[in-house]
């Protein structure tokens, strides 16, 4: 076994001390620090949690202890997964482990005072969120544990969660659709993670009907990615990697409507549902009117100009584009409230929430993208929040109707 090897293990095994020792289980850590260099940052980011969580408890505020617990065991054991594995075999395997090991010693370490349900919630959240910065960070001794422990900490207030058992088929039925998009080239694999994540997040929260609608917005993103391809591909204005998505582009469609149905899910509001709704549909209005309208025969024309100008400029428009953003918009609504989640006013606000989204996406990249002042992602991102504002404001107007 190699130093590091045995330096990261022993640094896994000191989470045995933590109900002991706590902030004083820096110690031992700092002498890993002094005895191997190759495990110093991980030293130090896991002493860092351990110094927070007494300075936190000044200000009434409390970081777990069985968090900082399960954030040893994902940053000191799990990363071993990825040496014989590849990346989606290994985040997967890293997955089991975080729960193997983590739902056992947060289960120890809380002394019951935690339901085991939130525990195996968090180890999950934990191993999903810790395989991710695992693969999109190059300081991952640091940002692996720290993030994780972040993660975990954000949702470790109190409120309801189902047994465990639907709490393992929620995250099994997650993997396997994200497991299905990786082999049909249509994700990477960090974007199963991110993907993954989001799933599991949003069935929780808000419940499965809610996540069917980013699940369309996935499946018809995918399937109109490779619409006319070859004709893109040609212009030079197709998706890298053969149209298939990364995590950037998951969390910046998806960032608003995950943030909604958790707002859902803690205080119960309609008007987070249509916001949910209107962000979904402008994700979804924007994709296909990108996709199919960089097919039209007609040259775009810029939305801030309507000035001729080539296929693939941010903010072009088409005739096919904005039919194409209204039909995206109107088979969200039309989901929603076959599903029974809204009323037939819910087909109203997914078009003119997604349709007014999916143009201020296009105001926006005219103008801001343009001028490298956003990017693509970032573009998108703001349109979904523009999106959620439009259905909020519509679910307020309609209270006066």
């Amino acid at each position: 076994m190699a130093r590091e090897d045995a330096a990261r293990l022993t640094i896994g095994l000191m989470v045995l001390l933590l109900p002991g020792l706590g902030a004083y289980t820096i110690i031992p850590l700092a002498a890993i620090f002094l005895l191997d260099r190759g495990t110093r940052l991980l030293s130090a980011s896991l002493a860092m949690l351990l110094i927070m969580r007494p300075l936190l408890s000044l200000t009434d505020t409390n970081l777990p202890l069985y968090v900082i617990a399960m954030s040893f065991v994902a940053a000191a054991f799990s990363p071993l997964a990825f040496r014989k594995f590849d990346s989606l075999a290994g985040s997967i395997i890293y997955l089991f482990i975080n729960v193997g090991l983590g739902y056992p010693i947060a289960s120890l370490i809380s002394g019951g005072a935690i339901s085991s349900e939130r525990i195996l919630f968090l180890a999950i959240l934990g191993g999903l969120s810790g395989a991710f910065l695992h693969h999109v960070s190059r300081e991952r001794d640091f940002t692996v544990p720290f993030g994780t422990a972040m993660v975990m900490w954000l949702f470790s207030f109190d409120y309801p969660l189902p047994e465990l058992e639907r709490i393992l088929l929620i995250c099994i039925f997650a993997l396997v659709l994200g497991i299905g998009a990786y082999w049909a080239k249509a994700a990477d694999s960090d974007a199963v993670l991110s993907e993954t994540i989001v799933c599991l997040l949003v069935i929780l929260f808000a419940g499965l009907s809610w996540f069917v609608l980013l699940l369309a917005f996935y499946l018809l993103g995918g399937a109109f990615t490779r619409y006319g391809y070859s004709q893109k591909h040609k212009l030079g204005i197709a998706q890298s990697h053969g149209g298939r998505r990364g995590y950037k582009n998951v969390y910046s469609n998806s960032l608003a409507p995950l943030a909604l149905a958790i707002l859902y899910g803690v205080y119960g509001h309609d008007v987070f549902m249509f916001a949910f709704i209107a962000s979904v549909a402008t994700a979804n209005g924007d994709t296909l009117a990108s996709e199919i309208g960089e097919t039209s025969r007609s040259k775009p024309r810029l939305i801030t100009t309507l000035k001729e100008t080539e296929p693939g400029v941010d903010g072009g428009v088409t005739p096919l584009g904005e039919m194409a953003s209204l039909a995206g918009s109107l088979i969200i609504g039309l989901l929603a409230t076959g599903m029974g989640m809204v009323g037939i006013s819910g087909i109203i606000v997914a078009a003119l929430g997604g349709f007014l989204g999916t143009n201020f996406d296009s105001l926006m990249g005219a103008t801001l993208q343009n001028r490298g002042v956003l990017s693509n992602n970032g573009v998108n991102l703001a349109a979904t929040v523009f999106g959620a504002l439009i259905g909020g404001g519509l679910w307020f107007m309609l209270q006066f109707i």
